[in-house]
């Protein structure tokens, strides 16, 4: 029945938008439904020249042979999408075009285009009574996003680096944030303006995190001028509509007047046996490492960094900051090669060129660690993804 109401509505939007030539394929909305306690129901509606082919994955990458052709509606109706499983819609118009949706059942995505399901926008805002600015309903943003993001109402558990499988729950690739409040000893950098309110269990404590309430203008590597405290939707579009993964961000403000354009675009597939170390397989295809270097800009630097020290930045209209020039410089983006010699790694590699490359989230996690050996430098674990300097024989293999 849910579908049948559905076909209704849609066929109305259809009727109106009926003559228009679209550039490209246009996501509207993705719904997912309850089915039974282990399927869900997935209706995706687009724009976009008929008639439609649609293509299924749970990759995001291989697509196989259609699951619908000739549609000349705007919607399809999925049923029988197994739980906790990831899936992508490819829809493909007349010209060619194509855009692509991303289901995760049971729950719906929030974040995506809410075009014919406003509804969901009570869950972050409120009309008069906010408490936080945005109209949001918690009083600083990490405090919203853990509302769900703490395992309760998302598959993902940012505080204790976990994902929900049909398992249970395995480690996330970006690892955990802890507690995320005020006056921890790995979170002094946090301050109030910026906890989480959640009250479920974080049982372990980080070694380090990606400091949320620091100022940008402190990122290590970085050249920002901007004061004000990092936060969840510096990196994230809490409206999901940049087309990156993870619903990063495609415009990073790195300075007053600096912008960085990032096409970030990798997936995720769900791995109940941890076959990675990780209960989700990340797959960066491209543009990691503009998106990181964006507020550290001073470690994109090119093949043979290591060995030629620095006196630029590969990433675009930033220059390098003074304490870094004449650095030497771990080099990033480039083949997994030294001297001649290919190296394997068990480590994440970006591979969309077709020749695994080193990125910063080779070697480091993205939200925080558990993992130990501080640098006697920094007196930081720096988010690394391995113990000590087993991260560097991970590739070097001395």
């Amino acid at each position: 029945m849910v579908c049948l109401r559905r076909i209704v509505f849609t066929v109305a939007v259809f009727l109106v938008f009926a003559g228009t030539a679209f550039a490209s394929v246009r996501i509207s909305s993705l719904s997912i439904f309850y089915e039974t306690e282990n399927t869900s129901k997935a209706v995706v509606y687009f724009q976009g020249n008929p008639p439609f082919t649609v293509y299924r994955s749970t990759d995001g990458n291989n697509w196989g042979t259609p699951v619908a052709q000739g549609l000349t509606g705007n919607f399809f109706c999925d049923s029988g999408l197994q739980n906790l499983v990831n899936y992508y819609y490819k829809i493909q118009d007349v010209d060619g075009t194509y855009g692509i949706a991303a289901a995760y059942p049971p729950t719906d995505n929030v974040h995506s285009s809410l075009i014919g399901k406003s509804e969901l926008c009570a869950a972050c805002h409120v009309t008069h009574a906010a408490q936080g600015a945005y109209l949001i309903i918690q009083p600083n943003v990490v405090a919203l996003c853990t509302t769900c993001h703490d395992g309760s109402q998302s598959k993902y558990d940012v505080r204790n680096g976990k994902v929900r499988l049909s398992t249970g729950f395995g480690d996330t690739s970006g690892g955990p944030f802890g507690l995320l409040q005020a006056g921890l000893p790995v979170e002094t950098a946090v301050y109030e303006g910026f906890e989480s309110l959640s009250a479920r269990e974080v049982p372990v404590t980080p070694t380090s995190v990606h400091n949320l309430g620091t100022s940008i203008s402190q990122a290590p590597g970085g050249v920002s001028d901007i004061s004000s405290g990092l936060s969840c939707v510096d990196c994230h579009d809490p409206h999901g509509v940049t087309g990156n993964f993870r619903n990063l961000r495609s415009q990073i403000q790195v300075t007053e007047g600096v912008r960085v354009g990032v096409n970030f675009q990798a997936f995720a597939r769900t791995d109940p046996d941890a076959t990675s170390g990780y209960g989700e397989d990340i797959y960066y295809n491209t543009g990691s490492i503009f998106f990181c270097s964006a507020c550290h800009s001073d470690y994109n630097q090119p093949s043979g960094s290591g060995s030629t020290a620095a006196t630029d930045t590969q990433t675009p209209g930033l220059e390098l900051s003074p304490r870094s020039m004449n650095k030497f410089i771990h080099a990033v983006n480039t083949p997994l090669i030294f001297r001649g010699e290919y190296y394997t790694s068990s480590l994440p590699l970006e591979s969309g060129t077709g020749v695994n490359v080193v990125v910063c989230l080779t070697c480091h996690q993205a939200h925080g660690t558990f993992k130990t050996g501080e640098s006697a430098i920094t007196g930081s674990t720096a988010l690394i993804r391995m113990d000590r300097q087993a991260i560097c024989q991970e590739c070097h293999k001395k």
